[in-house]
């Protein structure tokens, strides 16, 4: 992957809004302009459903992302060193918890989705 720890732990905390700008300045393949796009998401870890419906889409550079449901968010990193099509996931695990603490692991694509054995994530572009 192209992020080492230290990097995915201050790119989580930057997007969550509790990084200083020290932390901040460390993490170059953050955009300084964040952009945030209305999206229809899904969330799905082990069966249950987290985000479901209208959710906040943040593109943070090369394919990564962040989606933002009320409760819960994840990140996905895509990989462009292990293969194509390939991801790693975060999410916070607990509602509202404002650190993405919990791996989801590798993930593979699958259309609009990143799918693993125990975990989907989703986004699509909202109907108008």
């Amino acid at each position: 992957m192209k992020f080492t720890s230290f990097a995915r732990a201050a790119l989580c905390a930057i997007v969550a809004g509790s990084a200083s700008v020290a932390a901040a300045e460390e993490v170059s393949t953050v955009a300084t302009d964040e952009v945030v796009i209305p999206a229809k998401c899904l969330l799905q870890i082990k069966g249950v459903k987290y985000i479901t419906g209208r959710c906040d889409f943040r593109p943070t550079g090369e394919g990564d992302f962040v989606l933002q449901g009320r409760d819960y968010f994840t990140y996905v990193f895509v990989s462009t060193q292990d293969a194509p099509n390939m991801a790693e996931a975060h999410w916070n695990g607990r509602p509202s918890s404002t650190h993405a603490h919990s791996p989801l692991g590798k993930l593979t694509r699958d259309g609009a989705c990143w799918v693993s054995e125990t975990a989907k994530i989703c986004a699509w572009k909202l109907d108008k």
